[in-house]
């Protein structure tokens, strides 16, 4: 699009009576500022869609024969979202709900909050597997665990739309093909990594912070003796084991490890390794500087900027910061400000440039 042809598009925007603009009509499941957000979201370069697509680009010289599937679900598709849709739509398609309509009900309730978490989780991901082949493409095609969790958030979506009966069909289709029996309810932060072989629950009133690893056979359930309130608040950066089971309305906290086929029943302290039936403290894990990023340790005056993992570290900050601009405006909308109208203007043009 020409700077002269957005320029007519904005103008005609503005000319809109603002009831227009902000979608009055009530069948609509997504209002013009949503849609304007979406094209902004478009224009945005996502690195971590280029990296996917040069490694599917790479594979196909390797395998020609794998051609069908990566044209029709990576290198025809124009984004990451897109991508999910497309993959997910067919793996859990059924009579009722074939792919097309899937594909449609995935993209209509994802959120730019749901594509952030989306985005960490590949990453968490491929950083996570111990596969030596654990690749950003592979885990878009392969990995079920994510597709588990992308289809948990759309039905999370759905839950808080009202729309309870397809959110819990969701959930079923998910728990029958997946192995992992999510509640539409739960809260899930991103960059989980979720492993979904063994069978995974998830019950409605858990909570899973950010960073979280999630091996096969975890369940996060109830006591059978609590109303309400019941399931575990998982901290950021846990790490559950195989099997491993917390029950009733307990704080595990930041960093604590739980062993497999562990059982537990009372708080986790933070940093703390528990293991055993009931679960005790067996010890803590230290938290070391060495084992962070030092973010001063590249020459501020650009003596390390041809430096690989310096450029592309750069290169996924700055698209995050946009993309958390981009979901600021979004909650921005969410509340009914028409003052957000003109800063998308901006963004708008900005990003035609």
């Amino acid at each position: 699009m020409s700077e002269k042809e957005l320029d007519a598009f904005l103008l005609e925007q503005r000319q809109q009576k603002p009831s227009d603009q902000w979608g009055s009509h009530p069948d609509t499941f997504i209002d013009e500022p949503y849609r304007q957000l979406r094209l902004l979201r478009r224009r945005l370069p996502d690195p971590l869609w280029s990296q996917i697509r040069l490694e599917a680009e790479h594979a196909l010289t390797l395998e020609p024969d794998a051609g069908p599937q990566l044209y029709q679900h990576v290198l025809r598709q124009p984004s990451l979202m897109d991508a999910l849709a497309s993959i997910i739509s067919h793996e859990i398609e059924t009579e009722l709900m074939p792919a097309t309509a899937l594909q449609s009900l995935v993209l209509d309730q994802l959120r730019l909050s749901d594509d952030k978490n989306i985005h960490l989780d590949i990453v968490a991901s491929v950083n996570r597997k111990p596969s030596e082949d654990s690749t950003a493409l592979n885990a878009l095609l392969f990995h079920q665990g994510l597709h588990a969790l992308v289809c948990y958030r759309v039905a999370h979506r759905l839950w808080q739309a009202g729309r309870t009966g397809l959110a819990y069909y969701m959930q079923s289709t998910v728990s029958s093909r997946y192995a992992a029996d999510i509640h539409p309810a739960a809260e899930i932060e991103g960059g989980i990594f979720l492993s979904v072989g063994g069978g995974v629950v998830i019950g409605e009133t858990a909570r899973v912070g950010e960073d979280v690893t999630i091996l096969q056979g975890v369940t996060l359930g109830g006591t059978g003796k609590e109303v309400g309130d019941r399931h575990p608040k998982v901290e950021n950066g846990v790490i559950l084991h195989c099997g491993a089971t917390v029950l009733g309305n307990l704080r595990v906290g930041k960093g604590a490890v739980i062993t497999a086929k562990s059982i537990v029943t009372k708080e986790v302290p933070d940093l703390a390794r528990v293991s055993g039936v009931p679960a005790t403290v067996k010890s803590f894990r230290e938290v070391r500087k060495e084992g962070f990023n030092d973010d001063n340790k590249y020459d501020e005056d650009g003596e390390d900027e041809c430096d690989l993992d310096y450029k592309m570290k750069k290169v996924y900050e700055d698209y995050m910061v946009q993309l958390d601009a981009l979901m600021d405006m979004e909650v921005c909308i969410d509340s009914g400000s028409s003052d957000c109208w003109g800063t998308m203007t901006q963004m708008l043009k900005s990003y035609s440039r």
